[in-house]
């Protein structure tokens, strides 16, 4: 099961032993039945949208869903139930919810920008169904990241004191400016030229802003492509993506280490209790050691051993 307020299988299919199995992602069948909507619902619509959360620790991931990155939302819909249960079993945030996002590229696509509400459990499954995994893109080795930064900061509204975590997830790289009429035309507020979006996003949220990086159409690290992420983000915040199913192992270590309550190395033993293999452990670790050295050293407080709940509502999980 996922965890005490998320009562939904984790799904096989996603998991090391099943590499390959059902697609390169590993993404399960029973996902990809989720995952139906041809046409955008009124309720992600970006138009005039103010997303907002009410909790300290919001969580927003945006998706990637053109054509070479579309298995992630079924991948991460696969794993949500474990993502969500291990956040709340192992102490990570106290206060959270979670927002999902998808872009595309908004040159080209139908719907390169799609607003998913803050929600919490079970509830989040609802939202994942809704959007449109439109598999486009143009093809010219970018994607609209830049708008939906732009979006995300001008349109998100957090409580004081709160400490939101964005995660990309994609493997090409935005485009160079925010195009005025593509804002305009989702009621975002653009006044100016020049504007830097993933500067103005970086200061809103305390500089924790992430992108998971894939290999270019699962084969490789362009190096443009790196070069590019690193230039805008902390290079420690550019985390490559060695094993396309450990997303969520990467998502849940950034979160432990971001939040002071685990270090990498006490991130390791949280895996391993929930039964992943070495190569696993190995792959995630080496993903984060930048992330990890950087950041300030934080003692962990208490024993990390698991707990005889923990055990019971993980048990559906192993090696995921």
């Amino acid at each position: 099961m996922g965890g005490s307020s998320y009562d939904r299988d984790v799904y096989s299919d996603s998991s090391s032993s099943s590499w390959g199995s059902s697609s390169s992602f590993g993404a399960s069948s029973y996902s990809a039945s989720r995952f139906t909507s041809s046409s955008l619902d009124s309720s992600l619509k970006p138009n005039g949208k103010i997303l907002e959360s009410k909790t300290k620790s919001p969580i927003i991931v945006v998706l990637d869903v053109t054509g070479s990155n579309i298995d992630f939302a079924r991948v991460v819909y696969d794993k949500l139930p474990m993502f969500y249960g291990q956040i709340e079993q192992k102490g990570y945030l106290k206060d959270f919810d979670i927002s999902f996002c998808a872009v595309g590229d908004a040159y080209t696509d139908d719907y390169p920008l799609q607003i998913c509400d803050f929600a919490k459990g079970i509830e989040l499954d609802s939202w994942l169904e809704k959007i449109v995994l439109e598999s486009g893109g143009g093809g010219q080795g970018m994607e609209s990241y830049e708008l939906a930064a732009y979006y995300l900061y001008k349109n998100t509204k957090f409580v004081a004191g709160s400490k939101p975590i964005i995660f990309f997830i994609g493997d090409e790289k935005p485009y160079s400016t925010v195009n005025q009429s593509q804002a305009e035309q989702f009621d975002i507020e653009c006044l100016e030229s020049g504007i830097k979006p993933f500067d103005l996003l970086r200061k809103k949220v305390n500089d924790n802003v992430f992108m998971l990086l894939n290999k270019y159409a699962s084969r490789y690290f362009e190096d443009d492509t790196v070069a590019c992420w690193e230039k805008l983000l902390a290079s420690e915040h550019v985390i490559k993506i060695g094993e396309e199913k450990a997303i969520v192992d990467l998502m849940l270590g950034i979160i432990s280490m971001v939040s002071s309550t685990r270090t990498l190395e006490t991130y390791k033993i949280d895996m391993l209790d929930r039964g992943q293999t070495q190569a696993r452990i190995e792959g995630v670790s080496k993903s984060l050691k930048g992330l990890s050295t950087a950041l300030v050293p934080v003692k962990v407080s208490g024993t990390i051993a698991k707990t005889t709940s923990d055990k019971k509502s993980t048990q559906k999980g192993k090696r995921l």
